[in-house]
């Protein structure tokens, strides 16, 4: 109840309160896709690395649905990706 009071009383439109909650998404993301990548470093059991890759596919697919979602309702979020 108390997130919907925040959100009431923020005063930000509908779209904005999307538009920060796409980019907190986001960026939540692309920290755990950071986390993961510095992981691949310390793994060396075939499984655990499986484990990772799965993981780092599915935050992929997710950041990529976020990123469409965004585009369509005309939201810009910024993209940071580190290289693999």
């Amino acid at each position: 109840m108390k997130l919907l009071e925040k959100l009431r009383n923020s005063g930000d439109t509908p779209e904005e309160q999307r538009r920060k909650a796409l980019a907190r998404e986001c960026s939540s993301l692309t920290e755990r896709l950071s986390d993961i990548r510095n992981n691949f470093d310390a793994v060396t059991d075939p499984p655990a690395i499986d484990a990772l890759i799965f993981e780092e596919n599915a935050v992929l697919c997710r950041l990529e649905q976020l990123y469409r979602e965004a585009r369509a309702e005309g939201i810009s979020v910024e993209i940071y990706e580190r290289g693999k």
